[in-house]
Protein backbone atom coordinates (compact mmCIF):
# COMPACT_ATOMS: atom_id res chain seq x y z
CA UNK A 1 0.00 0.00 0.00
CA UNK A 2 1.26 3.31 -0.83
CA UNK A 3 -0.13 6.46 0.90
CA UNK A 4 0.67 9.90 -0.74
CA UNK A 5 0.29 12.96 0.82
CA UNK A 6 0.07 16.77 -0.39
CA UNK A 7 -0.48 19.97 1.38
CA UNK A 8 -2.53 22.99 -0.35
CA UNK A 9 -4.93 23.83 -2.99
CA UNK A 10 -4.68 20.62 -5.31
CA UNK A 11 -6.90 19.19 -8.55
CA UNK A 12 -8.45 15.99 -7.35
CA UNK A 13 -8.39 14.61 -10.89
CA UNK A 14 -4.68 15.64 -11.72
CA UNK A 15 -3.93 14.38 -8.05
CA UNK A 16 -5.31 10.87 -8.49
CA UNK A 17 -3.45 10.61 -12.13
CA UNK A 18 -0.06 11.62 -10.49
CA UNK A 19 -0.70 9.26 -7.54
CA UNK A 20 -1.90 6.52 -9.51
CA UNK A 21 1.20 7.16 -12.13
CA UNK A 22 3.55 7.19 -9.46
CA UNK A 23 1.64 3.93 -7.94
CA UNK A 24 1.82 1.84 -11.10
CA UNK A 25 5.63 2.58 -11.27
CA UNK A 26 6.34 1.76 -7.81
CA UNK A 27 4.50 -1.38 -8.32
CA UNK A 28 5.87 -2.26 -11.61
CA UNK A 29 3.10 -2.04 -13.24
CA UNK A 30 2.11 -0.78 -16.27
CA UNK A 31 2.08 2.30 -16.87
CA UNK A 32 -0.95 4.76 -17.03
CA UNK A 33 -2.30 5.49 -20.54
CA UNK A 34 -4.99 7.70 -21.77
CA UNK A 35 -7.79 9.44 -19.33
CA UNK A 36 -8.20 8.52 -16.10
CA UNK A 37 -12.03 7.69 -15.82
CA UNK A 38 -13.46 7.65 -12.21
CA UNK A 39 -16.63 5.83 -11.41
CA UNK A 40 -18.60 4.65 -8.31
CA UNK A 41 -20.18 1.30 -7.35
CA UNK A 42 -23.12 1.10 -6.00
CA UNK A 43 -22.29 1.89 -2.79
CA UNK A 44 -20.69 5.50 -3.88
CA UNK A 45 -17.46 4.31 -3.80
CA UNK A 46 -14.62 5.22 -6.44
CA UNK A 47 -12.44 3.50 -8.68
CA UNK A 48 -10.57 4.03 -11.76
CA UNK A 49 -12.36 2.21 -14.99
CA UNK A 50 -9.07 0.67 -16.27
CA UNK A 51 -7.42 -0.17 -13.86
CA UNK A 52 -10.05 -2.21 -11.40
CA UNK A 53 -7.23 -4.06 -9.34
CA UNK A 54 -6.10 -0.61 -7.67
CA UNK A 55 -8.35 0.01 -5.09
CA UNK A 56 -8.04 3.74 -3.32
CA UNK A 57 -9.45 6.05 -1.07
CA UNK A 58 -9.24 9.61 -0.46
CA UNK A 59 -9.42 12.54 2.31
CA UNK A 60 -8.44 15.81 3.07
CA UNK A 61 -8.31 18.20 6.28
CA UNK A 62 -7.59 21.82 6.76
CA UNK A 63 -4.41 22.20 4.07
CA UNK A 64 -3.46 17.99 3.62
CA UNK A 65 -4.93 15.88 1.32
CA UNK A 66 -3.76 12.10 1.30
CA UNK A 67 -4.50 9.29 -0.54
CA UNK A 68 -4.27 6.01 -0.04
CA UNK A 69 -3.63 3.30 -2.90
CA UNK A 70 -3.62 -0.57 -2.67
CA UNK A 71 -4.40 -3.84 -4.64
CA UNK A 72 -6.91 -4.59 -1.86
CA UNK A 73 -9.70 -2.65 -0.44
CA UNK A 74 -8.92 0.11 1.30
CA UNK A 75 -9.65 3.15 3.30
CA UNK A 76 -8.32 6.69 4.85
CA UNK A 77 -9.15 9.67 7.14
CA UNK A 78 -7.63 12.37 8.41
CA UNK A 79 -8.28 15.37 10.77
CA UNK A 80 -6.53 18.43 11.45
CA UNK A 81 -5.74 18.58 15.14
CA UNK A 82 -7.66 21.55 16.01
CA UNK A 83 -9.94 22.79 19.23
CA UNK A 84 -13.59 21.30 18.20
CA UNK A 85 -16.83 20.04 20.54
CA UNK A 86 -17.15 16.82 20.67
CA UNK A 87 -18.72 14.97 23.44
CA UNK A 88 -22.09 15.46 21.39
CA UNK A 89 -20.47 13.20 18.75
CA UNK A 90 -19.25 10.67 21.19
CA UNK A 91 -22.57 10.79 23.29
CA UNK A 92 -24.73 10.29 19.56
CA UNK A 93 -22.73 8.47 16.83
CA UNK A 94 -19.86 6.51 18.84
CA UNK A 95 -20.80 2.88 20.33
CA UNK A 96 -19.70 2.28 24.25
CA UNK A 97 -16.94 0.65 23.56
CA UNK A 98 -15.39 3.30 21.45
CA UNK A 99 -16.66 5.86 23.83
CA UNK A 100 -14.77 4.10 26.52
CA UNK A 101 -11.75 4.93 24.09
CA UNK A 102 -12.35 8.44 24.48
CA UNK A 103 -10.63 10.40 27.19
CA UNK A 104 -9.19 13.88 25.24
CA UNK A 105 -9.67 15.70 21.57
CA UNK A 106 -6.83 13.08 20.52
CA UNK A 107 -8.15 10.17 21.66
CA UNK A 108 -11.67 10.89 19.95
CA UNK A 109 -9.72 12.10 16.70
CA UNK A 110 -7.89 8.73 16.90
CA UNK A 111 -11.30 6.81 17.09
CA UNK A 112 -13.27 8.97 14.45
CA UNK A 113 -10.50 8.85 11.99
CA UNK A 114 -10.79 4.86 12.29
CA UNK A 115 -13.93 4.91 12.13
CA UNK A 116 -14.69 6.73 8.94
CA UNK A 117 -11.88 4.74 7.06
CA UNK A 118 -13.62 1.47 8.23
CA UNK A 119 -16.46 3.09 6.87
CA UNK A 120 -14.84 3.63 3.87
CA UNK A 121 -13.36 0.51 3.15
CA UNK A 122 -16.36 -1.25 3.40
CA UNK A 123 -18.03 1.44 1.22
CA UNK A 124 -21.17 1.98 3.91
CA UNK A 125 -19.74 6.00 4.67
CA UNK A 126 -21.72 7.66 7.33
CA UNK A 127 -24.48 5.30 7.05
CA UNK A 128 -22.89 2.90 8.67
CA UNK A 129 -21.44 5.17 11.41
CA UNK A 130 -23.93 4.13 14.42
CA UNK A 131 -24.24 -0.11 13.35
CA UNK A 132 -20.17 -0.18 13.20
CA UNK A 133 -17.77 -0.65 16.41
CA UNK A 134 -14.30 0.01 15.52
CA UNK A 135 -12.88 -0.33 19.14
CA UNK A 136 -12.21 -4.15 18.85
CA UNK A 137 -11.11 -6.47 15.96
CA UNK A 138 -12.21 -5.45 12.39
CA UNK A 139 -12.93 -7.66 9.63
CA UNK A 140 -14.12 -7.73 6.06
CA UNK A 141 -15.61 -9.84 4.26
CA UNK A 142 -14.43 -12.65 6.65
CA UNK A 143 -10.78 -11.20 6.11
CA UNK A 144 -9.05 -9.33 9.26
CA UNK A 145 -8.33 -5.78 8.57
CA UNK A 146 -5.65 -3.66 10.71
CA UNK A 147 -6.22 0.16 11.72
CA UNK A 148 -3.18 1.47 11.24
CA UNK A 149 -2.36 5.24 12.81
CA UNK A 150 -1.12 8.16 10.76
CA UNK A 151 0.98 9.90 13.44
CA UNK A 152 3.35 11.18 11.21
CA UNK A 153 1.68 14.49 9.93
CA UNK A 154 2.16 17.14 12.19
CA UNK A 155 -1.02 18.85 13.21
CA UNK A 156 -2.99 15.83 12.10
CA UNK A 157 -4.65 12.52 13.35
CA UNK A 158 -5.63 9.95 10.60
CA UNK A 159 -6.10 6.23 10.25
CA UNK A 160 -6.03 3.89 7.21
CA UNK A 161 -7.72 0.77 7.35
CA UNK A 162 -6.45 -2.59 5.26
CA UNK A 163 -5.67 -5.67 5.26
CA UNK A 164 -2.15 -6.64 7.16
CA UNK A 165 0.57 -5.06 4.77
CA UNK A 166 3.74 -2.91 3.94
CA UNK A 167 2.71 1.04 3.76
CA UNK A 168 5.23 3.17 2.01
CA UNK A 169 4.65 7.11 2.27
CA UNK A 170 4.96 9.08 -0.87
CA UNK A 171 5.52 13.20 -0.05
CA UNK A 172 4.06 14.98 -3.37
CA UNK A 173 5.20 18.21 -2.62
Amino acid sequence: MIIFAKYGEYDRRELLEECLTKYLETMKKTKLEGELTELKNHNDKPYFKDYPDVRFSISHSGMLVVVAMAQTEVGIDIEEFRPRAYQKVVENVFTKGEAKEVKDLETFLAVWTRKEAYLKLTSEGLSGVRSNDVSGDLFYEGKRVVATPLNIFAGYVGTVVAEDQPVIFVDLD
